[in-house]
């Protein structure tokens, strides 16, 4: 065996994946398993991933119904997940309204291929009721875009692997979480990406294995 070994164009760029797992941890090798196996397992596995990764446990929307986070509502369709709490009384409301922009803008796309998914950071204080009257207040009570709660754990789990979760909703992050778990395929967009941007990436995603 020689050592060091000798460059290799296919080696090097796994080992520089391999580094950006290790430094992006959990949350990065959810990402890293969409781009480096995507076409190296059946549908089902990759689902059966996120189901052992997000867990797959029941969470209420705002209308009060229940859904199995993976089963039911990543199963089928591409999600655009963000982060909100009903006392939040700027970022919340503003990024809800940016939303209802890319909403009107993927048309008959929104609803049957595409979901929106705002998750309480406050469960707690954050039951169906209250997530309901505030996406009235926001216009966005409307099919395909859950407001979403549940127990604590649940919740600390869920975002927990997408990196959101903080015992302080005041200090929540407002980046917004694109993806594709039959694919796995997912997408992580800042607060500031032009809404344009969002609606194509979304689209793309909406495409990618169809």
């Amino acid at each position: 065996i020689c050592w060091p070994p000798r460059r290799n164009e296919k080696g090097e760029m796994m080992m520089k994946k391999i580094a950006v797992v290790l430094e992006s941890g959990l949350f990065g090798l959810l990402f890293m398993a969409g781009t480096v196996f995507a076409n190296e397992t059946s549908m089902d596995a990759r689902l059966e991933r996120a189901r052992s990764y997000f867990g797959d446990e029941r969470v209420t929307d705002q209308n009060g119904v229940t859904h199995r986070f993976v089963s039911d509502l990543l199963n089928n369709h591409v999600v655009l997940i963000n982060v909100i709490f009903t006392n939040c009384q700027d970022a919340c409301p503003m990024q809800t309204q940016k939303l209802q922009w890319v909403r009107k803008q993927l048309g008959d796309y929104f609803g049957s291929r595409i979901l929106f998914l705002s998750l309480s950071v406050d469960p707690k204080r954050d039951n169906p009721a209250m997530l309901k009257t505030f996406a009235d207040k926001q216009q966005a009570n409307v099919d395909g875009w859950k407001f979403l709660t549940a127990e604590e754990r649940v919740m600390a789990r869920v975002l927990g692997r997408l990196n959101q979760w903080t015992a302080d909703p005041n200090n929540h992050s407002t980046l917004l979480i694109a993806g594709n778990a039959r694919t796995a395929h997912w997408v992580k967009l800042r607060p500031d990406t032009p809404p344009e941007r969002i609606v194509a990436d979304l689209r793309r995603l909406a495409e990618i294995g169809n």
